[in-house]
């Protein structure tokens, strides 16, 4: 065999060896092995993303949104008022105003203070409803007495609580206990004391004292002792239940007495709402 020959038929050799495999992809009983095998179309290739400083800061601006979001969102702590002893006054605002001396008004009373608490409670972040009813005023329209007064403004109240819903319901009046009793100084100033009335012939009396405890402490520690406590009521001779049987959220608060000056109720009535806030609205938005 000369060279030549023997160069030819090793070059065949060997293309022939490269060939063969390729042949053999093509025929039938290999097919299935010689198919590319696909992702599924649903899967999804997931990023180490979150280790880029990009999506760090992207991630944290979308959570300080959401936290916005959640803050401004959140419903105010809503207050109800009302004065069932609508035209209890304060002898030195109805002097200032009138000349004479008088424990109830029907112009100078607890009534009228209405706004002013409304802008104090706001100051605090507290949104403030009235249960807009001259109480003794429509009981002298109708002829009835002072004694009617809780009955008389029991439909007037039941019908606002199922209309609307509230954090806290206060029921406003004046004590008729006199100056020693009802003023004190702290820090150089007088405050009209406070104290909290509670029935306690009724099935939310556990609730709404729960609520005048907290709200007691509260205003004590911002001025302390300007809480009179809270005082429970019940057996002859008193109403027993106030009407806070209607709702566990319901408190009477007596404001300052019948010697309090404008000036004292007016700091008190700050002291109120600065309690409300420590005590209720903190606890609410945690």
């Amino acid at each position: 065999m000369t060279l030549l020959k023997k160069l030819q038929w090793s070059f065949g050799l060997l293309l022939f060896f490269f060939v063969l495999p390729v042949i053999a992809g093509q025929l039938p009983f290999n097919k299935q092995a010689s198919t590319p095998i696909k992702e599924p179309e649903d899967k999804q290739v997931v990023f180490a993303a979150t280790n880029l400083p990009e999506q760090s800061v992207l991630e944290q601006t979308k959570e300080q949104t959401q936290e916005k979001t959640q803050v401004q969102t959140k419903d105010p702590f809503k207050v109800l008022l009302l004065f069932t002893h609508s035209q209890e006054s304060y002898q030195p605002m109805v002097k200032a105003v009138s000349g004479k001396a008088a424990y109830y008004d029907e112009k100078t009373n607890i009534y009228n203070l209405k706004d002013t608490i409304s802008k104090h409670f706001s100051k605090n972040g507290i949104q403030t409803d009235i249960l807009d009813v001259d109480v003794m005023k429509e009981l002298k329209l109708k002829g009835k007495s002072f004694p009617d007064s809780y009955n008389f403004v029991r439909p007037y109240l039941a019908k606002r609580l199922q209309e609307q819903s509230y954090d806290l319901v206060i029921d406003l009046h004046r004590d008729s206990a006199k100056r020693d009793a009802t003023t004190l100084t702290h820090n150089n100033e007088s405050y009209a004391r406070i104290a909290i009335v509670i029935g306690a012939e009724h099935k939310n009396y556990r609730w709404n004292t729960a609520y005048a405890e907290s709200l007691s402490a509260a205003m004590n520690e911002i001025v302390p002792k300007i809480s009179r406590g809270v005082i429970s009521k019940s057996g002859d001779n008193v109403d027993g239940r106030y009407n806070q049987d209607l709702t566990k959220e319901m408190i009477l608060i007596e404001l300052g007495g019948i010697d309090n000056t404008e000036e004292e109720l007016n700091r008190s009535i700050a002291v109120i709402g600065k309690a409300i806030a420590k005590s209720f609205i903190t606890e609410k938005q945690d």
